[in-house]
């Protein structure tokens, strides 16, 4: 129990007339039949609820046979109840029943006990099946056990009556609230449904108008200064004249309302409070209107004013139905204001979105990215300023500076192939042989023509007939001539090395018996000692190279080396791969170069000037847009 429900004296919620008692305290049956009929008369007139708590306890504690005094304590907010009303007297003090209306409170049931004076104190909770209501406790004059329990019995009806009335206060009070919200949910999903302004505007005054007991609805909206407000629609009408008496006597209305930033009403609702105020732009809308009330609502979201709503209602509002109504107002604002920014075009877009990222970025709010913002200004700011070196970067291979081909001497077939790509050789090594067997059958045959030949010619000279002498020279220079050729295609059928190198290219391990055409490529060797880089700079990147610039390369098998280079020679001829255009640029490496070998593929890096990093990084993208440009003719 709280304090409120334990203090000296209870307040006073109104007045119940003393009974009068006869010498024992106990009144005469007429004066108790006259006060009986006067309260039921005030709990049928019974306009508050402390009215009619208070006839409900006149009327229990005269039912009770010896009640010498009542009190009723209904529940407030939290764990605190507070007197409702008080029987006989309400300026009497009651405190001495705050222990027994606690434990009952506390048990959950009827608790009946014994005080020191031989009177009988009765607490009863109001209990429904999911609240506590509150407790009613009686000072009784103490009696046998019949009059006992009919004291309890009639207090138990007289509970249950009450919290009956109570139960079914609160499901009508819920009905109410469970009406409003699907009132509210219907209207927002409405309007978020509607495509335009306009739309949604008519649809909210003429569902406010269908749900709620009112004549007329009226919106309007706001314009970017929020100070000037213009109707867009009223309800069950298709079209309104703006510059009549009526409609502008309920922009003034709206406009006082949004002004005042509450609900305006007339008359003004009996709140006990400043949540209403009366003021003359509604009075002379009513007047205009001749209407009973009128309520206007501001709509405001996020502290800019969006419009304002009218209702032309029949009767003065209830508190409890201007309460929803201002909700009403508050769901309303968000969801009008989503339509009117959706509406403005693309520069009041673009103002709003410039003019917040300018609030947001002075404002105090997100310190953090106003850190990391003014970190990325400085950041650009040195990039623009800062000059550095710039590099052109491109794909580089390492060449043999004489590199050498090794074909097939003649058509054959290959007999045996001794080395591959890779390795290592020196002058004169055999790189692979062709098959000899036709070459040493064809030798034969024209050494026994040659032989042949040699005899005709000395049986000739022997008779000496000068033509037979001759023909048999020529047989004998043919045959000599033709066995001179089969002997030295003998000597190249042996491949060898041309030099000390390596091989950078030919493996014929796999193609042991296959034939070759006289010219083919079996093998390519470079020297280990005399080789060059050869870089293919895209075509963009070009024009920032020249003969005799120095850079860096790093090689793919080296990674954790960097060796010096130096352009020797930039070729004019761009060439075609992988869609894109590149030129062929041959450098040097300067100093030692342990562990390159020919065909490593790495990146090579070459000094081009000094640029600013803002410069690296955009040039590409600015000729790009220049190029672009000028082939569009601008």
């Amino acid at each position: 129990m709280s304090g409120s429900a334990q203090s000296g004296s209870a307040a006073v919620v109104g007045t119940v007339g003393p009974e009068s008692r006869a010498g024992s305290g106990f009144a005469s049956a007429g004066a108790a039949q006259g006060a009986a009929e006067d309260f039921w008369s005030q709990l049928v007139q019974a306009q508050t609820s402390e009215q009619l708590c208070r006839a409900w306890l006149g009327i229990l504690c005269q039912w009770i046979p010896r009640a010498q005094a009542g009190i009723l304590l209904l529940h407030e907010e939290g764990d605190n109840y507070a007197p409702a009303a008080v029987w006989p007297d309400p300026q009497r003090d009651m405190s001495f029943l705050a222990e027994i209306a606690q434990d009952a409170l506390i048990e959950q049931r009827g608790i009946v006990r014994n005080d020191a004076d031989g009177l009988t104190q009765c607490a009863y909770p109001l209990l429904s099946a999911d609240e506590i209501y509150g407790v009613v406790v009686l000072h009784v004059l103490g009696g046998n056990d019949a009059a006992m329990r009919e004291a309890l019995r009639l207090l138990h009806w007289g509970a249950g009556w009450l919290v009956g009335l109570f139960d079914r206060r609160h499901l009508l009070d819920r009905d109410r609230r469970l009406k409003h919200s699907a009132l509210l949910q219907d209207l927002l999903l409405g309007v978020l449904a509607e495509p335009n302004p306009a739309e949604a505007a008519r649809w909210i005054v003429n569902r406010l108008a269908e749900a709620l007991p009112c004549r007329l609805a009226i919106v309007g909206h706001c314009d970017a200064s929020g100070h000037h407000i213009e109707l867009a629609s009223v309800s069950a009408s298709a079209s309104f004249e703006s510059r009549s008496n009526l409609m502008a006597a309920a922009r003034e209305a709206m406009r006082e309302a949004l002004l005042a930033g509450q609900a305006v009403a007339h008359p003004a609702a009996e709140t006990g409070d400043d949540a209403t105020i009366a003021f003359n732009a509604v009075a002379d809308y009513c007047r205009e209107a001749e209407a009973p009330a009128a309520v206007a609502l501001p709509l405001s979201h996020r502290g800019r004013r969006v419009g304002a709503l009218l209702l032309d209602l029949d009767a003065q509002p209830a508190p409890a139905d201007l309460e929803f109504l201002r909700t009403l107002a508050l769901a309303l604002a968000p969801a009008v204001d989503l339509h009117a920014v959706a509406a403005r075009g693309l520069a009041a877009h673009g103002r709003d979105s410039i003019r917040q990222t300018l609030a947001d970025w002075l404002g105090p709010r997100h310190p953090g990215l106003k850190f990391a913002a003014a970190l990325a200004a400085l950041g650009l700011l040195l990039a623009a300023t800062l000059p550095v070196d710039f590099r052109v970067r491109a794909p580089a291979t390492v060449e043999g500076k004489v590199q050498r081909v090794v074909a097939a001497p003649f058509a054959g077939f290959i007999q045996e192939a001794y080395l591959r790509a890779g390795d290592a050789v020196k002058q004169g090594d055999v790189l692979a042989r062709l098959d000899e067997r036709e070459l040493r059958l064809e030798e034969s045959q024209w050494v026994a023509q040659a032989e042949l030949a040699e005899r005709k010619l000395r049986e000739a000279m022997a008779k000496g007939i000068a033509v037979t002498v001759r023909l048999a020279q020529a047989e004998l220079e043919e045959a000599q001539a033709e066995l001179a050729f089969v002997r030295s295609k003998l000597a190249r059928a042996t491949v060898v090395a041309p030099f000390d190198g390596v091989i950078v290219k030919g493996d014929l391990s796999q193609q042991q018996g296959a034939p070759v055409e006289q010219g083919k490529v079996l093998f390519e060797v470079a020297p280990m000692s005399a080789w060059r880089v050869v870089l293919k700079v895209d075509e963009r990147d070009i024009v920032h190279v020249r003969e005799g610039e120095q850079g860096e390369l790093v090689l793919t098998g080296l990674p954790g080396e960097r060796f010096a280079l130096k352009v020797n020679k930039v070729a004019p001829v761009a060439l075609a791969e992988d869609g894109r255009n590149s030129f062929r640029v041959e450098a040097a490496v300067l100093g030692e170069s342990n562990g390159v070998q020919p065909g490593m593929e790495g990146v090579g890096k070459l000094e081009a000037g000094e640029r600013t990093l803002l410069w690296i990084a955009l040039h590409r993208v600015f000729d790009w847009a220049r190029y672009t440009l000028w082939t569009l003719g601008l």
